[in-house]
């Protein structure tokens, strides 16, 4: 039991070498890209949010 847990780290620390690690630019710039979008469906949904609410308090 105890040598196949060894075992089992061994491999995930040679896999987590072979990955390729986005660099400090490549992070910032998915983040900036996630924030502009997060920004812009939240203006969406807060326009229509308002918009239709405004829309079904004229009909009642």
């Amino acid at each position: 039991m105890f040598k196949r847990i060894v075992q089992y780290l061994r491999n995930s620390r040679a896999e987590l070498a072979r990955v390729t690690w986005p660099t400090r630019d490549e992070v910032v710039q998915s983040t900036q890209a996630t924030l502009v979008f997060v920004i812009i469906t939240a203006l969406f949904l807060l326009f229509a949010d308002t918009t239709l609410g405004n829309l079904i308090g004229l009909l009642t």
